[in-house]
């Protein structure tokens, strides 16, 4: 029929090995249309364009999605929709839901977001083949960098970073032996020169896939404002403050969390434990997470972010 393009064609478009899915339905021109899946809890961050007329529409199929711009936070659902026109600030988007989203914009996109989730995917799929912990354990630390960054309100380009490196600061844990990993009891000496490897596998899995800034904050999660932490035993402000806000996150949730060779602590003890270390632990980013256990918010964030996804 003239003038009328069909296109039929079956896809799964959410799978159980991906965290985002992008599919091309349309390119005509500089337009594409896109239809993109979401797995519940991911962070999507929109950011300014070069190009100030491109205009980005999402129309959301079915899910939910948190919208987050100006300190204001909407919640939009089934058949809500929304688009950007010369963006000014980042916009950061949380899935509540699984997410399908039918996704317009006047300039291409789709070459650079399919590589972008390739390379994201097999991170992801890494850190998941190597046990549920690993994965569980930088879900949260992710949350709780977010929550601490926005306590301390940082800038958009720290928030940025944060999230991502804190996403897979543990990913080159995937080359340390489960027998290490999953000990039940204490390492010994040659078991932790093991360990202390992984955030160099971190930089070597991250490097060419994100940028240097991202590399390098998730590389110094381990190091200490004393110069007794790893690799580098790099001290005070040598250590970036978006790696100082890694440390305190993946230790809170490593003191908060059962694991086969400790017992947790209360969110309060543990906040208060890393408070006390202020020679290990930035004093600034550790009175944050206090201050966000001791007035109840870190719970009621969390509990939000568990109970919009039910």
């Amino acid at each position: 029929m003239d003038g009328i393009f069909i296109k039929k064609e079956k896809v799964d478009f959410l799978t159980e090995d991906s965290k985002s899915d992008l599919f091309l339905l349309l390119e005509r021109n500089d337009l594409e249309i896109m239809l993109q899946t979401v797995h519940k809890d991911s962070l999507i961050w929109i950011t300014p364009t070069a190009e100030k007329e491109m205009t980005e529409f999402f129309y959301i199929i079915n899910g939910s999605l948190s919208l987050e711009f100006d300190d204001e936070t909407i919640t939009l659902n089934e058949n809500d929709c929304f688009y950007t026109s010369d963006l000014k600030g980042k916009v950061l988007l949380k899935s509540n839901t699984d997410l399908k989203i039918l996704y317009v914009a006047t300039d291409p996109v789709f070459r650079y977001l399919d590589n972008f989730y390739e390379e994201l995917n097999y991170l992801l799929d890494k850190i998941t083949e190597k046990d549920e912990y690993t994965k569980n354990h930088c879900k949260r630390v992710a949350d709780y960098c977010l929550f601490i960054s926005q306590k301390l309100k940082c800038t958009e380009t720290i928030l940025d970073n944060i999230v991502v490196a804190s996403l897979f600061h543990d990913v080159g844990k995937c080359f340390i032996a489960d027998e290490i990993l999953q000990k039940n009891g204490r390492l010994t000496k040659e078991e932790f020169k093991e360990i202390y490897k992984h955030p160099t596998h971190t930089k070597k899995l991250l490097s060419g896939k994100f940028s240097d800034d991202v590399t390098a904050i998730a590389y110094e999660h381990h190091e200490r404002l004393d110069g007794s932490g790893y690799p580098c035993g790099l001290k005070g402000e040598q250590i970036s403050l978006s790696a100082r806000i890694i440390a305190v996150a993946d230790s809170f949730d490593a003191m908060t969390t059962k694991r086969p060779y400790n017992t947790p602590k209360t969110f309060a003890e543990a906040a208060n434990e890393l408070f006390s270390l202020c020679d290990k632990y930035d004093i600034t980013v550790t009175t944050a997470l206090k201050e966000l256990v001791d007035s109840g918010e870190l719970i009621r964030m969390l509990n939000e972010v568990t109970n919009d996804g039910l």
